[in-house]
């Protein structure tokens, strides 16, 4: 037998406040490479080989991209 409600459908909504780091160690701010290597570039390779991260972690994939390009750059740094 079918259920018939007036009320509409359940929503929630969850909202948070996000407090993050100023200056250098900012969202997006990664020096000089973020000239050269825009963000929608590294987004869109991520997007195209299939690898942007599933789930929310402290070192977002688009960090580790910048991550490798400098140590492409600068193999003599440890």
């Amino acid at each position: 037998m079918p259920v018939h409600s007036v009320l509409p459908c359940a929503l929630t909504t969850v909202t948070r406040t996000v407090t993050v780091a100023a200056r250098h160690f900012a969202p997006g701010h990664l020096g000089a490479l973020t000239a050269i290597v825009p963000f929608e570039l590294v987004d869109a390779v991520l997007e195209e080989t299939r690898t942007v991260q599933r789930r929310l972690r402290g070192l977002p994939s688009q960090v580790g991209v910048y991550f490798l390009l400098a140590m492409c750059l600068f193999p003599e740094v440890g």
